[in-house]
């Protein structure tokens, strides 16, 4: 995977995940920056554990923290699930929400970007 952008919303701060233990914040801020557009995050436990730069019990805590219901969620989109363990990692089920609601604001070039970066595509670089 390449790298990429994600923008992180100010509203976390204000979140019930912002209330979490350290390294479940840790894990849920690794994921938010190493998932794909379409908010797949590609990897094992132990080796995400090892990137998030957490403990494997630690990992296991998070990935069943941010799997299980959250009550106190503003999302309550699949009972406040933040993520869906899938086949090669995890899968940010909220993802595309946050990511339209980025790209949809008054003023922003991310369409004119997309745009420009398909026609592109193809283009001769020299």
């Amino acid at each position: 995977m390449s790298g990429g952008y994600s923008k992180l919303f100010s509203g976390i701060l204000t979140s019930s995940i912002w209330c979490e233990p350290d390294h479940v914040l840790r894990v849920w801020i690794a994921m938010l920056a190493h998932c794909d557009a379409d908010g797949y995050v590609p990897g094992s436990v132990p080796g995400f554990a090892s990137m998030a730069r957490v403990g494997l019990p630690e990992m296991r805590e998070a990935i069943a923290k941010l799997g299980a219901p959250d009550p106190d969620s503003r999302n309550q989109d699949n009972e406040g699930r933040r993520i869906e363990t899938v086949e090669g990692g995890w899968q940010i089920l909220n993802y595309p929400i946050y990511r339209n609601m980025c790209q949809d604001k008054p003023g922003s070039k991310a369409k004119a970007m997309r745009k420009s970066r398909a026609k592109n595509k193809g283009a001769d670089p020299g």
